[in-house]
């Protein structure tokens, strides 16, 4: 792959995860209650508040502790076990400064780095890889977000993906 090539997918990876993805979650924030937010089907189903705890949690740290050297201390399992039903504008403020700092780490990240072997290597064998992974968990999550919304508010929940990228991706 030429460096173009690499800028453009560097730069559409970045879009997502730090555009597109967080618009369609806060979209579904917006339109939910903070019953809604913690509602879940049965105690093995996570919440849409866990989800997002969760995504903020593995961001912090693959993204933006890995890739962008910024402390962060994790405890996953915390993310899932929340059950304290936290204020949609305190869950809202943890996201917005996860991404907030995703863009911090977009910024230092360089091409050369993207052949790097990963600060995992375990998991994956270069940066490039630890970032397309991160992308995919979080449009899997956000998917989940998006679900749970559509079956708690039904037709209110209309193209959050088509503007989300209309917003940020195809006015480009």
């Amino acid at each position: 792959m030429n460096d173009e090539t690499l800028t453009k997918a560097l730069e559409s990876l970045r879009i997502r995860i730090t555009k597109v993805l967080p618009v369609e979650v806060r979209d579904c924030l917006n339109l939910l209650d903070e019953e809604q937010i913690w509602w879940r089907p049965n105690e093995q189903s996570n919440s849409i508040g866990n989800i997002v705890l969760h995504v903020s949690g593995s961001l912090n740290y693959y993204l933006n502790r890995n890739l962008g050297g910024i402390d962060y201390n994790r405890d996953r399992d915390a993310e899932f076990a929340e059950r304290r039903s936290i204020p949609k504008a305190e869950l809202l403020a943890i996201f917005d400064d996860m991404v907030a700092k995703a863009e911090r780490t977009f910024d230092s990240l360089t091409l050369e780095r993207l052949g790097d072997p990963s600060p995992e290597p375990r998991m994956h064998k270069s940066v490039m890889e630890d970032v397309v992974n991160i992308a995919v968990h979080l449009s899997n999550h956000v998917g989940q977000i998006l679900w749970i919304t559509k079956m708690l508010r039904g037709d209110e929940v209309k193209e959050v993906w088509m503007e989300a990228h209309k917003a940020h991706v195809w006015r480009r």
